[in-house]
């Protein structure tokens, strides 16, 4: 097995375990070189118990888990998103990532096949062990064989994040991605009072009737990982409030009897702010006249917005 120019034997899980260890120190001394923080957080899952192979493919699916895409998920989902450009294939590394998350998915939760989700979630896994053992089902003497190829497939997913971060350390705008690598990290401890600043959002655009704990608990991981991408210079406050007034246009443009594709439409507008604009100034017509339909709201908005744009 190789990546780049640096070559992972087959080895058996402890040996793999062990060699794991040494590249996510190594990992850890980059970040640290290069940012002055810390790769991630603690993993919180406990370390795999290979006590048989079974046993251990699930404990150390969910250990890796833990790590790469949880506790040290800013950073590699940094890395990863550098790789083109310092010339690295991350294909196989993100591949790895999708796959990572579904085995996870497949052994912690209960799937329910009737469902579209559920049923992706089977399939990828199913064909995952096909493809490393053989059988879609692995069986008692077909776990050891599972078992190396994910240790083996992470150790080369670590090792391309590290060549990468090394590639970094080479480029010639190495002190702005590096930079860049900082301002990612130092958003991950950012604590935000979502209700709070859905609240106040909602207050300034005259938003109602949205159960806005439903919002919160519908959107709150999406603007987690939006907020991780904002730089540390950025003004929090300002960037949050800009996503939750989008969502809250969003969810109280299902109320609307028109779309955004309307507004673009009869106003000829590009998508972008003045969309958002315009069905700002659609809200505030349609909560003054909530009779009006669909061909009425868009004749009374373009009048208000020809208006607006005179002033």
């Amino acid at each position: 097995m190789s990546i780049g120019n640096q070559t992972v034997a087959a080895h058996g899980p402890l040996t793999i375990l062990a060699e794991l260890d040494g590249r996510k120190t190594e990992l850890e001394m980059l970040c640290d070189a290069l940012t002055s923080c810390p790769a991630g957080d603690t993993v919180t899952a406990p370390r795999p118990v290979l006590s048989s192979p079974q046993h251990g493919f699930v404990t150390t699916t969910i250990w890796l888990s833990s790590w790469l895409d949880e506790a040290w998920r800013t950073s590699m989902k940094y890395l990863l998103a550098q790789a083109r450009r310092v010339n690295i294939d991350p294909a196989e590394a993100e591949k790895f990532k999708h796959v990572l998350g579904r085995l996870r998915t497949f052994f912690a939760h209960n799937l329910d096949p009737a469902t579209t989700r559920d049923r992706e979630t089977r399939d990828t896994c199913y064909d995952w062990f096909r493809d490393a053992c053989g059988s879609r089902v692995p069986g008692d003497g077909q776990w050891q064989q599972c078992l190396e190829v994910l240790l083996g497939s992470a150790l080369r997913y670590l090792m391309m994040a590290i060549e990468v971060a090394r590639a970094i350390e080479q480029h010639p705008d190495s002190k702005s991605l590096s930079n860049l690598w900082k301002d990612r990290l130092s958003r991950t401890d950012v604590v935000v009072d979502y209700l709070g600043s859905l609240q106040r959002a909602a207050g300034d655009l005259g938003c109602d009737g949205l159960n806005l704990h439903q919002v919160r608990d519908r959107y709150s991981k999406r603007w987690a990982e939006a907020l991780s991408l904002v730089p540390a210079t950025a003004d929090i406050e300002e960037v949050t409030t800009r996503h939750m007034e989008q969502t809250l246009i969003a969810e109280t443009g299902r109320l609307l009897p028109i779309t955004a594709a309307d507004v673009m439409e009869r106003l000829a507008l590009q998508p972008g702010e003045s969309v958002e604009v315009a069905l700002r100034l659609a809200q505030v017509l349609y909560s003054l006249h909530p009779a009006l339909d669909r061909r009425s709201l868009l004749d009374i908005l373009a009048i208000n917005w020809e208006q607006l744009q005179a002033q």
